[in-house]
C-alpha cells in the first residue's frame, strides 16, 4: 500500500473520530484489530465499538491538529504526532498525543496511543472550581512535586 493511501486512510479515520461517528470509524479497522490506550487494550470490533462509543461520550467533538512530524509512513506502519483539544464537563484541555498505526489489507490492524495523562489531569483541575477542585489541585500538585523532586 502506498504512503499516500495510508495517510489518506488515517486522515479519514481521524475525521470520523472528530465527528464522533463510531460506526464509520469501525469500517477503517480490521475485524481482529487491537487498540492499545492508556485506558486499556481493546481487541476485536465489539471491544473497539464499546471503547469508541465511550470515548465519544466523554470527549465529544475533539479537535485534532498535526504538530511536530505529523504523519510519517514507513512500509505498512505510520506514526502520527498531534494535539487533541477536548472540553470535558466544562473543562478544556489539550494533550500531545502519539499514535502508531499498523496496516493490513488497507485496514488498521494495530493502533497504539501514548498521551500524557498527568498533563490532562493538571489542566482539568486547574480549570475546575469549588471545594472538590481545590482538593484535586492539591493532590495533583503534590504528586507532580514529588515526581519532579530534584529536577528543578
Amino acid at each position: 500500500m502506498s504512503k499516500k493511501k495510508i495517510e489518506s486512510i488515517m486522515r479519514d479515520f481521524i475525521e470520523t473520530i472528530e465527528k464522533g461517528d463510531v460506526e464509520k470509524a469501525l469500517t477503517f479497522l480490521a475485524e481482529d484489530a487491537d487498540y492499545i490506550r492508556p485506558e486499556g487494550i481493546f481487541k476485536g470490533k465489539e471491544e473497539l465499538k464499546h471503547y469508541l462509543r465511550w470515548s465519544a461520550q466523554i470527549s465529544p467533538n475533539p479537535k485534532i491538529k498535526d504538530v511536530g512530524i505529523g504523519i510519517m509512513v514507513k512500509g505498512s506502519k505510520a506514526v502520527y504526532e498531534h494535539i487533541v483539544e477536548v472540553t470535558y464537563e466544562g473543562a478544556k484541555y489539550e494533550a500531545l498525543t502519539l499514535c502508531v498505526y499498523e496496516f493490513s489489507d488497507e485496514k488498521i490492524q494495530h493502533l497504539r496511543t501514548v498521551v500524557d495523562r498527568l498533563s490532562i489531569i493538571k489542566q482539568v483541575v486547574e480549570s475546575a472550581s469549588g471545594v472538590k477542585a481545590w482538593i484535586g489541585r492539591r493532590v495533583v500538585n503534590y504528586i507532580v512535586k514529588e515526581a519532579e523532586k530534584g529536577l528543578h
